[in-house]
């Protein structure tokens, strides 16, 4: 029996321990610029500003917008609600936005992982009506009351295209002139609201920004399976000036895993990949701070691994893509965040998915994973705005 208590008093202590060391991972400073800036932006929310909008790109870790979802709800909860922020244009297939959806009949997508496209909107998604009375269907989750203020970003190219717009209080028409460049309609609309295409060929949709009037937080989760930060040459360069009309205040980078996976992986090549991401913002978004968030821990039953790890082994190039994040982080003056710290070191991830916080697979989260880690970020986050 004594010995039965003493195994139960060791097995709690070194939970207890774990998850201690889980959650010891701090924002860290390397001098970037706007910080102060991004501070001030939140401590002076009022109607007479717009809301501060924080974007995070990244893989599939942000296409499920658990982890992002989390540190918006924690960072809406403190600072105000301003609302849903960026949307793909259609539903993406295994992906989800954690307050809205999209509904859609007589629309295909065209997904920038797989089709070529000179110039992609912001995250990489078209929608495409196949017919004439194409429908699409943007939604809350949960019931919303009042006027928003949506932007349908839309590509037109021939004269005479058109959509129309529709919030239950009458149709109105949105067109943009047949340039074949990514261009926004910008409306007060209620939610939920219907797009339906009046021609065919009709514009091109290329996503929504949906605010609410009020002053507060919105953050997108600009997401896509299996993406790596290479991803970014595939939208051309047009999305640009549509990364700028965000006017973000935050930018987290939160790409690594897929690369990480990679054993053929180019270091020197995905540094200047990275680099150029960075200077992108940096010329687009001028008064916007960067988080580089750090690859996290992960593992892998078969393929090529390090000898790291006992049991399933850490993907080869792990720690090589960890060491150069950091790097840029630093070299760069950015804010940096090292996941794999947050779950207590290299080696964490079996131990996650023992304890229901990661998946089987060894890479992903449980949703219960990726909130614990949504707030560790967020206390992190907070913590160093208030330094």
């Amino acid at each position: 029996m004594t010995r039965n208590i003493w195994a139960r008093v060791a097995g709690c202590w070194m939970a207890a321990a774990w998850i201690a060391q889980a959650q010891a991972a701090p924002v860290q400073d390397f001098g970037e610029p706007n910080l102060a800036r991004l501070a001030a932006r939140l401590s002076l929310q009022d109607g007479s500003q717009p809301p501060v909008r924080i974007m995070q790109f990244g893989d599939s870790h942000t296409a499920a917008d658990y982890m992002s979802g989390e540190l918006r709800a924690q960072l809406q909860g403190r600072f105000g609600d301003a609302g849903i922020g960026w949307l793909p244009p259609l539903n993406v297939s295994g992906q989800r936005n954690a307050l809205a959806y999209i509904r859609s009949e007589g629309w295909t997508l065209r997904n920038s992982r797989f089709d070529a496209d000179a110039a992609y909107p912001l995250g990489g998604f078209v929608g495409v009506a196949q017919r004439v009375g194409a429908q699409l269907r943007v939604a809350p989750r949960a019931e919303e009351a009042g006027l928003w203020r949506v932007r349908v970003w839309m590509r037109q190219r021939a004269d005479g295209q058109a959509l129309t717009v529709d919030d239950g209080n009458g149709a109105r028409r949105a067109q943009v002139s047949a340039s074949g460049n990514w261009q926004a309609v910008e409306m007060k609309l209620r939610l939920p609201f219907s797009i339906r295409a009046e021609t065919f060929p009709a514009p091109e949709v290329g996503g929504y920004e949906l605010e609410k009037l009020a002053p507060g937080v919105v953050l997108d989760s600009v997401g896509s399976n299996g993406a790596e930060q290479s991803l970014w040459r595939r939208w051309g360069e047009e999305w640009g000036r549509q990364l700028g009309a965000r006017e973000a205040d935050l930018v987290l980078l939160a790409y690594g895993t897929n690369e990480a996976f990679d054993a053929k992986l180019d270091l020197d090549e995905y540094r200047a990949t990275v680099q150029g991401a960075i200077r992108l913002v940096r010329a687009q978004l001028p008064q916007a701070a960067i988080l580089l968030v750090g690859a996290p821990d992960s593992a892998r039953r078969k393929g090529a691994v390090s000898r790291e790890c006992a049991g399933p082994g850490r993907p080869a190039m792990l720690s090589a893509v960890q060491q150069a994040q950091r790097e840029l982080a630093r070299d760069n003056h950015l804010l940096y965040w090292d996941w794999e710290q947050a779950m207590g070191g290299p080696c964490s991830m079996p131990q996650w998915q023992r304890r229901q916080l990661g998946r089987p697979d060894l890479v992903h989260f449980t949703q219960a994973g990726y909130t614990r880690l949504g707030d560790d970020l967020y206390q992190g986050l907070l913590q160093r705005l208030a330094r």
